[in-house]
């Protein structure tokens, strides 16, 4: 048994709010681009995996994915997007959302 004091998300939470983060702001430049196609959409959350990688993963809020790329979140599935990803601390920054057209889409002229 670890000794290890017990956090919860209401602590977690009341620390963020009552710390001065300021200085804190993550260096969002950098990164590279990578396309994405979502694979499934599971009540509020989405799935995606990269084009060009299925093992590199993309989970997130279908509410704010659909937001940042100015679609209904009902029309999500299937569609392919791209993103900078942006190694931060801590974790990993998505950022800089646009839609990418279908393979096989033709531009039109």
């Amino acid at each position: 048994m670890s000794d290890d004091p017990k956090t919860g998300l209401g602590d977690v939470l009341a620390h963020v709010v009552n710390c001065d983060h300021e200085d804190e702001e993550p260096d969002l430049r950098g990164g590279r681009r990578v396309a994405y196609v979502v694979t499934g959409v599971r009540g509020a959350l989405v799935d995606a995996h990269a084009v060009d990688d299925p093992t590199n993963k993309y989970v997130g809020s279908a509410a704010v994915l659909s937001q940042n790329l100015e679609i209904s979140v009902s029309s999500l599935l299937g569609r392919h997007f791209s993103c900078r990803v942006v190694p931060g601390d801590p974790g990993t920054f998505f950022v800089d959302f646009q839609m990418v057209p279908e393979p096989g889409a033709q531009a039109s002229a």
